[in-house]
């Protein structure tokens, strides 16, 4: 009995630290179904492309759990930070050649620099990550619950 009680006493001085590695082993999955999931239907909602939605990517160091999206355009403009901020009307203008051009209808036009009215902020991994929030920590305790429960004190 004194072995028993002995050994209890040293499974509950880890105890925390049990529960934080658990966590720790389960957080990026449970990320992924929940937060990362929430994003992407976020941005499906929102009518981004499919490129935009599969440039999203987490990672967790042991200490941070990251989640960005890569989305770049053709000259490594950030078009991942404008979707998400928006950005203010601005003038563009060409950069290699004489003029910028575009086909409206079936008519070609060309201009050697206008305004554009910029791009409207659409908060897609803020209003993600509020939604998925809730169902994440959820989760992730539910987890660590069932874990506590299958961890036996005595014996």
């Amino acid at each position: 009995m004194v072995d028993n009680l002995y050994l209890s006493s040293l499974r509950t001085q880890s105890l925390p630290f049990r529960i934080e590695e658990y966590g720790k082993s389960r957080l990026l999955d449970v990320a992924n179904q929940t937060l990362v999931r929430s994003i992407k239907e976020e941005a499906t909602h929102q009518r981004m492309p499919q490129r935009y939605i599969d440039s999203i990517h987490s990672d967790f160091d042991g200490e941070y759990l990251w989640i960005w999206v890569d989305f770049k355009g053709k000259n490594k403009e950030p078009l991942d930070l404008w979707f998400e901020e928006g950005t203010k009307r601005h003038f563009i203008k060409p950069v290699f050649k004489k003029a910028l051009s575009w086909v409206l209808g079936q008519v070609r036009y060309f201009s050697k620099g206008h305004f554009v009215s910029g791009i409207e902020a659409r908060h897609i991994f803020q209003k993600g990550v509020e939604k998925g929030y809730p169902e994440f920590k959820s989760k992730l305790t539910v987890s660590i619950q069932k874990y506590l429960e299958e961890t036996q004190l005595f014996g």
